[in-house]
C-alpha cells in the first residue's frame, strides 16, 4: 500500500512540472524568443525518452527505479528556488527588455 502511494506521489511529481514548463517558459522568455519555449519542451521530453531505460535499473536493484523516480522530482523542486519570480511583473516582449530587467 505504501509503495502505491509513493509511486502515485512520484508520478504526480514528474507529471506536474511537465505541464507547467510550457506556462512558465512563456512568462520567462520574451515573446520574440520562441526558441526558449522549444528548448524547455525538448528538455521536458528527454525524460519521456529516457523513461523506458528505467527497466534496466531493475538489474541493479528492484528499488532503483523507485529511488530515481523519487529523487528526480525532489531535485527539480529544489532547483525551482533558482528560477526568477514572475508574479505581478509585466511580461517581456523584446530581448532589450530582458537585458534591462532584473529577472
Amino acid at each position: 500500500f505504501i509503495k502505491t502511494i509513493l509511486a502515485m506521489v512520484g508520478k504526480f511529481g514528474i507529471t506536474a512540472p511537465f505541464s507547467i514548463i510550457y506556462v512558465y517558459s512563456a512568462e520567462v522568455f520574451p515573446t520574440v524568443v520562441q526558441n526558449g519555449i522549444g528548448m524547455a519542451s525538448m528538455c521536458a521530453r528527454i525524460g519521456g525518452v529516457l523513461a523506458p531505460l528505467m527497466f534496466f535499473l531493475r538489474h541493479i536493484s528492484l528499488e532503483a527505479p523507485m529511488v530515481v523516480c523519487g529523487i528526480c522530482p525532489l531535485l527539480g523542486a529544489a532547483l525551482t528556488v533558482l528560477l526568477p519570480e514572475t508574479a505581478n511583473r509585466p511580461l517581456l516582449d523584446t530581448i532589450e527588455e530582458v537585458e534591462g530587467s532584473d529577472v
